[in-house]
């Protein structure tokens, strides 16, 4: 099987599906000949990494590939559907990546409890002068134990993220009709195991119950969150968005904290990615980061050896 490692591939990994019997071409090839040179040279597995920009319009026309390989560390969910609807096998490190991106749900869940995103802001600029006036302004964060996190969709990054809100004392619930029950261990690594066990529940329910809301949905789904949520949310606090571009409607979210009806929102996918809207990027009560959640030290490591495992299962 040939496979074009388009951004390249570490030498190990390479030797490793080489024995196997895989044909490794490490050719970096421009985005406008992908389609042409792929067909030409017999390509059966395309390998990327961030460098290599895909679209709709270029996977239309790459049918002939049995497989496309995601080795980095971004995430594009829309991509990948529109990948598998073409009959196109997907294979990216979603084991690698599903803890950083419940830690970093839970990095902008404290920071936004705890208003520490607008304290980072005000610290620097009047600490010195304003010390005892912020520390009255920030004095009015909130806990999160004994409040309930309404979990959309129930990916890894989801079941991980649970297992967590259920450690800090927490109430979990999720929707998910593809996922109607989950049973499943986490073994932490104190040797401690910790069992999971929920059952999906309508998303009119988990908008009635929950204090935060983060998106963790199998599929690209374009505005689950958005003013008919917000309308049916009596309880909400926050809203976290670590999934993907367009999960919530940021018009809707926006309205939503200027009203003062919800306390913050965290934000790691953009509507206008890589440009997010400048109404989002000044907004004081929003935790924001650069869509970094799925990129630790870790999990760039971690990714290789997980595709390497899922390239060579192709062979069955």
């Amino acid at each position: 099987m040939r496979v074009l490692a388009n951004d390249g591939i570490p030498e190990n990994n390479k030797q490793a599906l080489e024995s196997l019997g895989f044909e490794i071409k490490e050719v970096r090839v421009a985005h406008e000949q992908l389609v042409a040179y792929t067909k030409k040279n017999d390509i059966e597995v395309l390998l990327v990494q961030q460098g290599t920009l895909l679209n709709k319009t270029m996977i239309d026309e790459l049918k002939h590939l049995k497989a496309i390989v995601f080795a980095g560390v971004v995430v594009n969910l829309e991509l990948i559907d529109h990948i598998k609807s073409n009959g196109i096998t997907v294979i990216w490190a979603e084991e690698s990546l599903a803890n950083a991106t419940a830690e970093m749900v839970l990095a902008h869940l404290f920071s936004g409890t705890r208003l520490l995103q607008e304290a980072n802001r005000n610290m620097p600029l009047e600490g010195d002068t304003m010390f005892k006036s912020l520390q009255q302004s920030y004095s009015s964060g909130i806990e999160v134990s004994g409040k309930t996190l309404g979990i959309i969709g129930m990916n890894l990054a989801g079941q991980f993220l649970a297992q967590k809100a259920l450690g800090l004392g927490m109430h979990v619930v999720y929707t998910d009709n593809s996922t109607p029950k989950i049973k499943t261990e986490f073994e932490l690594p104190n040797g401690i195991v910790f069992p999971v066990a929920m059952e999906s529940i309508a998303m009119e329910e988990l908008l009635e119950q929950a204090h935060f809301i983060s998106v963790h949905t199998k599929y690209f789904q374009r505005y689950i969150v958005n003013k008919e949520s917000f309308e049916k949310a009596e309880n909400l606090i926050g809203v976290i968005n670590c999934a993907y571009p367009e999960a919530i409607n940021e018009v809707d979210l926006v309205d939503e904290v200027n009203k003062e009806t919800i306390l913050f929102a965290g934000l790691d996918r953009f509507e206008e990615e890589p440009h997010p809207v400048i109404q989002v990027l000044m907004q004081p009560a929003f935790s924001l980061s650069p869509n970094i959640a799925t990129a630790t030290h870790e999990s760039q490591h971690a990714v290789w050896s997980e595709i390497t495992v899922k390239i060579k299962d192709l062979l069955n």
